[in-house]
């Protein structure tokens, strides 16, 4: 049986939407799987789904699960039991099973599916100008503010929050509470008097630069303050702010991390012969995919024109990384590792 499957959540082309067949099959007719790539949905006999997986070779890997019980966990021997039928869908590439399955994934929750799911738990550091406060963890992206992450150590987010708030003299408080903290200059004192808009937009700045590692000013503040404090025999407070240092530090290179994770690329694999896909990535996303024939120089023309348009279009500033993108980022670099049939091209700015 066959029914239309479109593929949407992270697919972005130029082109029309991708339309995948989805082909149901009982049991017993598992030796007509064909041996492709593709992904395939095991269900019960309530048409409930319990596992998403991927292969290079769907009648392969689909096969083993009812050839050999050898070292299964009583888990997966559970699923197997429950199974009625498979339905599959088959893709171009590897590549493309990979991504569809992780789709999947996220959006269905299958029951026996473990992977995929850390993610979840990620913080974000926000910065808005707008708001009272100007910093705040949060646990997704909004509408408002510039974004950093998504970072898996909720605690040390808090401690790297603290230190901003300390360097910049950031308020905690509400916006009607006139607390102690200006008088002690630990504060700018929103509460106290108007802060110029300029003032508060200069300070996001700086404290975007500083996680971004494009200005020490956090950890210059931090240094001088350490000395300062060892200068007075205060070994103790030094240290602890020696550890801010490094905690900063920290999550500096994790930015610059997460930035480098979050590049353009352009990346062909060699499917058969002189047949090659062709793939525009950006900030997780497909956004254009293409199947040419190398011998015929008037696709490549086409591929390279409309490749190029694109990139042109996508010149603005990158957003942080959605949470369950990261697994998307980790699917395309993992990829990208082995160059036995494939290619690829970074695009930096300004290209």
């Amino acid at each position: 049986m066959e029914t239309n499957y479109k593929k949407t959540i992270y697919k972005e082309t130029t082109e029309n939407e991708v339309d995948y067949k989805k082909i149901t099959y009982k049991l017993e007719g598992l030796n007509n799987l064909p041996e492709e790539p593709g992904i395939y949905f095991m269900k019960d006999k309530e048409d409930r789904l319990l596992y998403v997986g991927k292969s290079k070779c769907l009648k392969k890997r689909v096969k083993s699960y009812f050839l050999n019980s050898t070292n299964r966990s009583r888990k997966i021997e559970r699923m197997i039991k429950n199974i009625s039928h498979i339905e599959i869908i088959k893709t171009d590439t590897e590549f493309d099973a990979l991504f569809l399955e992780c789709q999947n994934i996220h959006r269905l929750k299958p029951m026996y599916n473990t992977l995929l799911k850390s993610y979840e738990k990620y913080k974000y550091i926000c910065l808005d100008e707008k708001d009272h406060n100007i910093i705040k963890i949060t646990n997704e992206i909004e509408e408002d503010g510039i974004y950093f992450g998504p970072y898996s150590f909720k605690r040390k987010l808090d401690i790297i929050k603290e230190i901003i708030i300390k360097v910049y003299r950031l308020p905690i408080c509400k916006r009607q509470n006139k607390c102690i903290r200006y008088d002690l200059d630990k504060c700018i004192g929103p509460c106290r008097k108007q802060i110029d808009d300029n003032i508060k937009h200069d300070i996001v700045k700086n404290i975007k630069d500083n996680l971004n590692g494009k200005s020490n000013f956090v950890i210059e503040s931090l240094n001088k303050e350490m000395n300062a404090k060892a200068k007075n025999l205060k070994f103790e407070e030094a240290a602890k702010i020696k550890e801010e240092i490094d905690l900063f530090s920290s999550i500096v290179r994790k930015q610059k991390y997460l930035q480098n994770l979050n590049r353009d690329i352009v990346f062909w694999i060699n499917m058969k012969n002189y047949k090659y896909k062709v793939y525009y990535i950006r900030c997780a996303k497909i956004k254009y995919e293409k199947v040419i024939d190398a011998r015929y120089p008037s696709q490549i023309e086409n591929l390279k024109t409309s490749i190029q348009d694109l990139i042109v279009q996508n010149k603005e500033e990158k957003d942080a990384l959605r949470k369950d993108e990261i697994d998307y980022i980790n699917i395309i670099n993992e990829y990208l590792k082995d160059t036995k049939d494939r290619g690829y091209i970074e695009i930096r700015k300004g290209e």
